[in-house]
């Protein structure tokens, strides 16, 4: 009796998830008040299906030596393969009105890939306009396909739901049975007794398994949240593709560890399972009552209530449970998009550190000009000779370094010694208003140094 409810979640499940994978045709439009740009394209391609891309270029006002170009690019593991690469318009002066409205067809290879992205570049006598984005995901099966293996089961939905109809019939028929069973309660008063330390039982263990639902939903919650970060930035971290590939492997190792909690999950669900088909084999031999006959000390009408409220309770639970293994299959593709915001978090502490830096600057000048104020004569009629000052010579090198991985770079032996820095030593990064990159020395003041000491 358990296997057509478990069934019967796992098709909902489906139903649920699988249209949340399909992306309609998305239409875009680019302008700057001067020239207006609309694209509409697929958001899912297939490797060697064409696409078609429909481009219309209208001038919003009077234009000169205008020039579009759109360029398409297909993305694979290891490689990109440029799919257009052209002008749709040269050299157009005039304008109010459509320049341009076209559909593009574009056939992306037969090896599978990840995305597609584009880039349009707009220039014209007054302005211009550039704006990269993502296109679409390149998927191994259309939503059509997908759309007839989920119709298959609806079907199969369907015949589970004339069972639970006749289930339901064979409650009614336990509801009428009831009021002859109110004469032998008195001799059922032991074996409630028995059947409600079942029940707590089996309330204890929904109780876990609702926690542990919870706790799945409210990191779904964050991973999406992280996931909107994510493609807002992903123009900018784009360049650390290559470093987060490698980081792959371990979100397979967290996929397999999540295969391993739903099947712990789906061994306890079978556990609640057998004790349900337990519990109504008792009733069966009790003249069929009905399961909520474990309401305490009440009638039995009122027990047959709560058990019924018990078992929709478990199917909900187990309806949960069962969306976190589809969840599962996202989770190689969410957590790269997790490693990018931890880089973003990393960028986020380094401007915090050059924040504070600029800070402790501005506490200092208020000191250097009150003890530039106690040198001053005392007298007006007094002048105080002051010491000559030789400039003192300054050590200057010019190196041309070039920028490692991780945007790391290598200072000079010469410039390290000169500067008195070791491994392990501090500085501070300084960009100016002119664009120039100046590095220092980081010392640390005596509060400083005081405050760690009696933090230890």
């Amino acid at each position: 009796m358990s296997k057509p409810w478990y069934v019967l979640a796992l098709l909902l499940t489906l139903a649920l998830f699988i249209p949340s994978i399909h992306a309609e045709a998305f239409t875009m439009s680019i302008n700057d008040d001067s020239v207006k740009i609309d694209l509409s394209y697929p958001t899912e391609v297939k490797p060697s299906t064409c696409f078609s891309i429909r481009v219309d270029v209208t001038a919003l006002a009077a234009v000169s030596n205008l020039n579009v170009h759109l360029k398409v690019v297909y993305h694979a593991d290891t490689s990109t393969m440029t799919l257009y690469d052209a002008y749709l318009v040269t050299s157009f002066t005039g304008g109010p009105g459509l320049v341009y409205s076209g559909v593009l067809t574009l056939c992306p290879p037969s090896t599978l890939g990840t995305l597609v992205s584009a880039k349009i570049t707009v220039t014209y006598a007054s302005g211009s306009l550039l704006q990269e984005f993502y296109m679409a995901s390149v998927r191994s099966k259309y939503y059509s396909e997908v759309t007839a293996e989920l119709d298959a089961a609806k079907s199969t939905i369907s015949t589970l739901q004339s069972e639970v109809s006749s289930l339901r019939s064979t409650v009614e028929t336990l509801r009428s049975e009831v009021n002859r069973l109110k004469d032998d309660i008195s001799k059922l008063n032991k074996l409630i007794n028995e059947l409600e330390l079942e029940n707590e039982l089996l309330k204890y263990k929904l109780t876990s398994a609702e926690t542990l639902n919870a706790q799945l939903k409210e990191r779904l919650s964050k991973l999406e949240v992280e996931l909107s970060s994510v493609r807002n930035s992903y123009l900018d971290l784009s360049s650390e593709y290559a470093v987060l590939q490698d980081r792959y492997d371990s979100l397979l190792k967290s996929e397999e560890s999540l295969r391993q909690k739903y099947e712990s999950l789906s061994s306890d669900y079978n556990s609640l399972s057998k004790d349900y088909t337990m519990l109504t084999t008792l009733y069966n031999e009790l003249k069929k009552t009905y399961q909520d006959l474990q309401a305490r000390y009440e009638s039995a009408l009122e027990k047959i209530g709560s058990l019924q409220k018990s078992l929709k309770e478990s199917e909900e639970g187990y309806k949960a449970l069962s969306q976190q293994y589809a969840i599962a299959s996202w989770e190689k593709t969410i957590v790269i998009w997790v490693a990018i915001a931890q880089a973003a978090g990393i960028a986020g502490f380094v401007f915090t550190r050059v924040s504070g830096f600029f800070k402790k600057v501005m506490t200092k000048k208020p000191e250097q000009a009150a003890k530039a104020d106690s040198k001053e004569p005392s007298c007006e009629g007094e002048k105080v000779k002051e010491p000559e000052q030789k400039p003192e010579r300054m050590f200057v090198v010019d190196r041309l370094q070039k920028v490692l991985s991780g945007r790391r770079i290598s200072i000079p032996a010469e410039v390290a010694e000169k500067m008195g820095l070791v491994e392990g030593s501090k500085v501070i990064v300084r960009l100016t208003e002119d664009g120039t990159l100046t590095v220092r020395r980081a010392e640390e003041s005596a509060e400083n140094k005081t405050n760690e000491e009696a933090a230890k």
